[in-house]
């Protein structure tokens, strides 16, 4: 039996494909020390199991969207689902770090299906407040994820060991497969489908997202959201732990806060949509409040060695209660001009989101001997800034 597109379970099972990639991301994460162990390997190269999963993710995008849009949303899906739990398969078995490497990256490309067909699954069947409603309450489920994930990675670990955390993978893929291909009903009719697949016309459908203004504005914005987010996500550790000397524990609960914060903005986005309140003007009061706040951060961090926590804390939820807000109205932006090329526009907004946070992280990891927290607080600054000029030149002027 099908879902029903206007029923909770609907909701969710989008909200979980789009949760699937920072889930395979984070559980692994309290098992870096055991792979390296098991496998007899450098911790580095144990470290390339998270750097490879995220490059299959942001490249595979890129291939989906279009073939989404010739082909129907559903067998994609289901194809990059099999993907997923194959990769996961192989990693759970892999005797060697080179096969485990290979399988992530596989797993990687296969995850990049969930977040890009469900958006652009959102956009074949909703518009207007209803999609930005449905946008909102996949970031709600989307970002629940990372708060839970190393906790559960945690528990798995002593339970079942590494393998055991691949292992609990696979069984998520092959619950979404056998959702999709039970509940899912082809959401893009025959006569809405884009022609044949070449290369001349892939090039002029990438060319007609890549020229649209508003699209490509906020495709931008909600990468560069990622991006001081994931400077966040990254910068944390170092401060809360190396420089504060916080115990592992107290460091899980403030990132718990800070994870609250955006499932915060992303429903507050979604109630005041409800309510009429237009997608453009929610995601220029998070521009304004997303400056705001890092500046505030980098002043402090700049000027002062050590920030207290109760002043820190609370201008990090805000941080990231802001990149809440802004993802469903940039999400609902990047999609709603372009109908026809839903599933380009979907693949491109989750591969610059991957690549704003990727570049993020890399620069704070770069900047931090030197600079301390500081590194964390410049680069969400000048992800925030950088976003909020996007806005101001290709969407405040449509306000008018």
């Amino acid at each position: 039996m099908k879902l029903p597109i206007t029923g909770t379970a609907f909701g969710v099972m989008l909200g979980v494909l789009a949760a699937l990639p920072p889930l395979s991301i984070d559980m692994p994460l309290p098992a870096l020390v055991a792979v390296t162990q098991s496998l007899h390997t450098q911790s580095s190269l144990a470290g390339l199991t998270l750097s490879l999963f995220m490059a299959g993710f942001a490249v595979s995008p890129i291939v989906y969207g279009p073939l989404a849009d010739r082909n129907g949303r559903r067998p994609l899906l289901m194809a990059g689902l099999l993907l997923f739990v194959a990769g996961g398969l192989g990693a759970a078995a892999a005797p060697s770090i080179g096969l485990l490497l290979v399988s992530r990256l596989v797993q990687g490309a296969g995850a990049g299906a969930g977040m890009t067909l469900a958006f652009a699954i959102v956009r074949d069947l909703f518009a207007g407040r209803q999609a930005q409603a449905r946008l909102a309450a996949i970031a709600v489920v989307a970002n629940v994820a990372p708060i839970i994930a190393p906790t559960v990675g945690a528990v798995l670990l002593g339970l079942v060991g590494w393998r055991g955390i691949y292992g609990v993978t696979v069984l998520a893929g092959l619950l979404l497969l056998t959702t999709v291909g039970l509940g899912l009903a082809e959401t893009l009719p025959p006569h809405k489908r884009a022609s044949a697949v070449t290369l001349r016309g892939l090039m002029r459908d990438y060319g007609s997202v890549f020229s649209h203004r508003g699209a490509m504005a906020n495709i931008l914005i909600n990468g560069l959201g990622f991006g001081w987010m994931f400077a966040y996500v990254t910068g944390s550790p170092l401060v809360f732990l190396g420089e504060m000397h916080l115990p592992a524990g107290v460091y899980g609960g403030l990132f718990a806060c800070t994870g609250a914060g955006i499932v915060a903005g992303a429903l507050l986005n979604g109630r005041l949509a409800h309510r009429g309140a237009s997608s453009v003007v929610l995601l220029g009061i998070a521009m304004i409040g997303a400056v705001t706040v890092t500046l505030l951060l980098l002043a402090l961090t700049a000027t002062r060695h050590e920030v207290p926590l109760p002043v820190l804390m609370p201008l990090l939820v805000l941080a990231t209660f802001c990149f809440g807000l802004a993802t469903p109205s940039a999400s609902h932006g990047a999609l709603a001009p372009m109908p026809e090329f839903a599933g380009i526009a979907g693949g491109l907004l989750t591969s610059m989101q991957m690549l704003g946070g990727a570049l993020a992280s890399l620069l704070v990891s770069l900047l931090f001997p030197r600079l301390g927290a500081a590194a964390m607080a410049g680069v969400m600054a000048a992800c925030a800034l950088t976003a909020f000029a996007i806005y101001q030149c290709s969407l405040r002027p449509r306000l008018a």
